[in-house]
């Protein structure tokens, strides 16, 4: 573990119109004096993620079996997952028909007007569910002060790209036809934050609405595989495997369609005019650079991205709250950043 202290590298762009102010990068230093601090609870999370690592491995393409391991991935410890709410199910529109979706409640003293925030699950497009990310998605809502929407999307490799975008789609469309007088979030991790990325250039080039603010955590935004985090972080992440990842990518898109398709590599779509976007990526995982790129695209695009990074962090850090200090710390700065963006 790298001894370096708990800040991370972050900058901004000057805001859009929407936004009255540049976005700040807190990294909650009141609560994280010192590396460790910052690292508390991590040994537990790595050791959990290197166990699911083996057993990817293990499992060969046993589909079932995998989609068993990515339902367990934030499972490090019971903290986690006692995430004290109580979900209800809704049926959303989807792309083909209709779609589960579990709704959050919003947290007593939300604000008004009220924040609704749609949540696109991670599962490398093959796996993943609500329940399975509810950790996760329940403690963004929280600190969103938001009812949160974790849609049930359609998965490859029975439902191939675009099955899983139009979803997405489908559901951002429903939110805004049911509340449009609201301030509507999307958010989502990994593969999650691929399709969050995707739907904000799909979005963009119907003109229709755009989000109030976006969050993406670890996102894939280069399905040709070309970031050098790759193979430069390869021997520090404790989860992903960069000899799997053109596999999991021709499970999701199976028909030929170019990977430079702004639908499926979001680096590739007019990153002109986003809303405000705070992407948060650990430094001890291979798609550091996605991130990287994807946020100094938009920053040179004059878009209003915010791209924090955290050292020794591994993929999608921030759903191991309340275990890990430093997903408690980035949660907090999610919060922030929200509540600076809407006000």
């Amino acid at each position: 573990m790298s001894s370096q202290s708990p800040s991370h590298d972050a900058s901004s762009s000057a805001p859009s119109s929407s936004s009255s102010t540049a976005h700040p990068a807190p990294h909650a230093q009141g609560s994280l004096q010192n590396h460790d601090d910052a690292h508390a609870g991590l040994e537990q999370v790595i050791a959990h993620l290197e166990r699911l690592k083996t057993f990817t491995a293990r499992t060969g393409n046993d589909l079932g079996a995998k989609r068993t391991l990515l339902e367990g991935y934030f499972a490090a410890d019971a903290s986690i997952l006692d995430t004290g709410v109580t979900p209800r199910l809704e049926m959303l529109p989807g792309g083909n028909g209709e779609r589960l979706c579990e709704v959050l409640p919003a947290p007593d003293g939300a604000p008004t007007p009220a924040r609704r925030l749609l949540y696109v699950h991670g599962g490398s497009w093959i796996a993943g569910s609500p329940a399975g990310h509810r950790p996760l998605a329940s403690r963004l809502g929280r600190t969103a002060r938001a009812e949160t929407y974790t849609l049930d999307y359609r998965l490859a490799p029975e439902a191939p790209f675009p099955a899983g975008l139009e979803d997405v789609l489908a559901a951002w469309h429903w939110l805004c036809r049911e509340f449009p007088d609201d301030h509507l979030l999307l958010a989502g991790d990994s593969a999650g934050g691929n399709l969050t990325l995707s739907a904000l250039n799909a979005l963009k080039s119907a003109g229709e609405r755009l989000p109030d603010a976006v969050i993406a955590f670890s996102p894939a935004t280069d399905l040709s595989w070309g970031s050098a985090s790759l193979s430069r972080k390869a021997e520090v992440d404790p989860i992903l495997d960069p000899n799997l990842l053109p596999f999991v990518s021709m499970a999701y898109v199976q028909d030929g369609t170019d990977m430079s398709d702004p639908r499926i590599s979001p680096l590739e779509g007019n990153l002109f005019d986003l809303p405000p976007t705070l992407i948060q990526c650990g430094e001890a995982e291979i798609l550091l650079d996605d991130s990287r790129r994807y946020a100094a695209q938009a920053q040179d695009c004059g878009s209003p991205v915010t791209l924090n990074l955290w050292p020794d962090m591994p993929h999608v850090f921030v759903g191991f709250a309340p275990l890990l200090s430093a997903a408690n710390a980035a949660l907090k700065e999610a919060g922030d950043f929200l509540d600076t963006t809407l006000a």
